[in-house]
């Protein structure tokens, strides 16, 4: 986010505790700006989040995809309980659900730093 010689001259100092520094470099970081450049960007777009948009569209789609997969998780339990699966299937079946979890808990702490905003 270039912007022209000569403007921004002007300093602010303030203080922060450890944490929302911590937060403050992992949010401008997400969002590729430097510290002031992502503190200027919040203050002149107070109304809306760099990413509320697109992050509500993305809750809304995964909301989606896991009432998806809880509707996949009972015809896959009604079968199993008919004894059509084997234990090869099953354990594959352990497998995607082990890899599901591990995406949802990284979707989870994505919409944690951005609702700490």
């Amino acid at each position: 986010m270039a912007r022209p010689k000569g403007e921004n001259t002007l300093r602010k100092h303030f203080k922060l505790t450890e944490e929302t520094a911590k937060l403050l470099a992992e949010c401008s970081k997400a969002e590729n700006m430097n510290e002031s450049e992502y503190i200027r960007y919040l203050l002149l777009n107070q109304s809306e989040h760099p990413r509320s948009k697109e992050l509500e569209l993305e809750i809304m789609r995964l909301r989606n995809e896991i009432n998806k997969i809880g509707l996949n998780i009972n015809q896959i339990v009604k079968n199993s309980n008919s004894h059509i699966y084997n234990e090869d299937d099953k354990i594959k079946l352990n497998v995607r659900m082990s890899e599901l979890n591990d995406l949802l808990k990284r979707y989870i702490s994505i919409i944690d730093v951005y609702s700490r905003i």
